[in-house]
Order: C-alpha cells, then sequence, then structure tokens
C-alpha cells in the first residue's frame, strides 16, 4: 500500500503486469525446458534450438518480473525502457514467427502481447502522470 500512495497507481498497476508477463514466461519456460531435457540431450538441431527459446522465454520472463519489482513500481525511466524495448521486441517476433504462420495457438499466442501492451500503457502512462526516480 505505500507504493500505491508513494508513487501512485500507474506504477503498481505497471509492476503488476509485468510481473504477470514474466511469471507467463518463467511458467511456461520452465515447464517446456523440463519436457525437453527429460529424454535427455535434444537429438538433433531444431530440438535444440526450441530448448534454446524456452531458456531465453524464461530469462526474460525473471528479467520482467526483477525490473518490475525493482524499477517499474518506483516508476523508474531506466525500469521503463529497460521492461518496455526488450519484451516488446521479443513479443513482435514471437507475433511474426510463431503467432502469424499459426505454429501456436491465437488465443494462447496472443496472451503475453496484449499483458505486454497493457504493462506498456501503463508504463508509459505512469511516466507522464507520476514522479519519477532515475
Amino acid at each position: 500500500m505505500k507504493y500505491l500512495t508513494a508513487y501512485g497507481i500507474w506504477p503498481a498497476l505497471t509492476a503488476a503486469l509485468y510481473s504477470l508477463w514474466g511469471l507467463l514466461h518463467v511458467g511456461l519456460g520452465t515447464a517446456m525446458i523440463a519436457t525437453g531435457v527429460s529424454s535427455g540431450p535434444p537429438a538433433d538441431e531444431a530440438a535444440a534450438e526450441s530448448l534454446m527459446f524456452f531458456v531465453c522465454a524464461a530469462v526474460f520472463g525473471v528479467q520482467a518480473i526483477v525490473i518490475a519489482l525493482t524499477m517499474n513500481r518506483r516508476n523508474s525511466r531506466r525500469g521503463h525502457w529497460l521492461n518496455l524495448v526488450p519484451l516488446g521486441v521479443v513479443d513482435a517476433a514471437f507475433l511474426a514467427l510463431m503467432v502469424g504462420p499459426a505454429h501456436v495457438d491465437l488465443a494462447g499466442g496472443l496472451s503475453g502481447p496484449v499483458i505486454w501492451l497493457l504493462a506498456a500503457v501503463a508504463s508509459t502512462v505512469a511516466q507522464r502522470r507520476a514522479p519519477v526516480s532515475a
């Protein structure tokens, strides 16, 4: 509650949304990593690349959560950019390479990008309205 009064609702909403994005990606990434390594090392290059994709998803998920809880909740300008740009690029590539060609289902494929979009809007509003820290 302290941060809601100190920094406003928009930074708190931003932190919650980026944390949700992060939890989604950490959960999916670790589940798929566990599945991928359960039968031993990847059998071929495509399997190894798929496993690497899920490692990256989990790492970006951790980044999103750490930045959200340490910087976005304080309405940090640096935190705004650290989650906005890298996660946006990852989601844009995911939409173009996985969702567009229907390699993943539309509902599941849009969940992360929609959460990112809501977080990006909340973060931008927070930057314009509330006290800003470095």
